[in-house]
């Protein structure tokens, strides 16, 4: 089946929040709210691999920031108001979140919505430098993916992701300069 990549529409929340309970734990999850939120604040960050009759294979999230040394943990806070956050001059694109349908998973897909939706803002936005986002020590793959695309660990948001034994794991910060 063809997807097309395309800028998220209001129409899509119920199935980004769909994907949204498929693709995460309940205890990560984001709320309908902070994702509406983000659709108001941020729309130039937010998109979907879109199929047939309304159907979403996969989103991504993301706010434009300043360009920051080192890591600050509040500006990661999840749930936080994107208004808040992003700044439609930034220099830097933070992918807040990202998933692809379970029913997706092992394609390719997931790479291609995540390479594509950022070549996008790139283009779009010429002043964008770099990429920035987090992830859970325990998604192996999803750390591969990222280190193959270029992204190198900058540091460590402490006691960030509930692990499946009820611990707290921190948040790996990953960063890829614009080449």
């Amino acid at each position: 089946m063809p997807y097309v990549l395309r800028q998220v529409v209001a129409a899509d929340l119920a199935e980004i929040m769909r994907l949204e309970r498929a693709g995460f734990a309940q205890a990560i999850q984001e709320s309908e709210h902070t994702f509406a939120e983000r659709l108001r604040a941020a729309p130039e960050g937010c998109w979907v691999l879109a199929g047939e009759a309304g159907r979403l294979y996969g989103y991504l999230c993301a706010e434009f920031w300043p360009l920051q040394n080192g890591v600050d943990a509040a500006r990661f806070a999840r749930d936080h108001a994107a208004a808040d956050t992003h700044d439609a001059n930034g220099e830097e694109v933070y992918v807040s979140s990202m998933v692809v349908d379970p029913a997706t998973r092992g394609t390719g897909w997931g790479r291609r919505l995540f390479r594509d939706a950022l070549a996008e803002m790139f283009a779009r936005h010429p002043r964008l430098r770099s990429t920035i986002l987090i992830v859970n020590p325990e998604w192996e793959a999803a750390r591969r993916i990222y280190r193959a695309e270029g992204f190198v660990e900058i540091g460590e948001i402490g006691a960030y992701f509930a692990a499946s034994d009820g611990t707290q794991l921190p948040a790996i910060v990953m960063r890829r300069p614009q080449t």
